[in-house]
């Protein structure tokens, strides 16, 4: 006479050690790549959730009355000048008078992270020079802009390419 054998105790064991396997895994992969803090509005997260409301109609009032333009599409492995033109819609001119800080940054990490000021104002734009890109890919450019009692916040895109 055959003996029948059970497997299901062998099955929960298995799917015991798949869990502890996965969580094991799984935390290992956090740990490797940490969440990256958002640096949208250039501020810790306490503030921007503090004044979030504030901020978003500081914003909308700064983009109704004034347009950024970026000169450049995309940057060059090395040195590079990236330029920023700012240009009031009510009083139909250029703005030559603002305080701007910009941060150069990348999607996946902020170690690379950029502060940046104007070097100089040029032909109604604002020149910021010896940005040393050294790595392929995205990077983002985040602008606080300061004119008169408006305050703007100000994302761009922009690709690092060989050529």
């Amino acid at each position: 006479m055959k003996k029948d054998i059970n497997l299901w105790p062998y099955g929960i064991l298995a799917l015991i050690m798949a869990v502890v396997i996965g969580g094991f895994f799984s935390v290992r992969l956090a740990l490797e790549n940490p969440v990256q803090e958002s640096t949208y509005f250039m501020e810790h997260y306490q503030g921007v959730e503090d004044n979030a409301y504030k901020l978003e109609k500081q914003k909308d009032a700064f983009d109704k009355n004034f347009e950024i333009n970026y000169s450049v599409s995309k940057f060059k492995i090395g040195k590079n000048t990236l330029g920023l033109k700012i240009y009031d819609k009510i009083k139909k001119k250029f703005i030559d008078n603002a305080d701007i800080d910009m941060l150069l940054t990348r999607y996946e990490t902020n170690t690379l992270n950029k502060k940046l000021k104007p070097k100089k104002v040029q032909n109604h734009t604002y020149i910021f020079e010896d940005l040393d890109i050294q790595k392929l890919g995205r990077w983002k450019i985040l602008t606080t802009t300061k004119i008169d009692k408006y305050r703007g916040f100000n994302s761009h895109e922009i690709n690092a390419t060989r050529k």
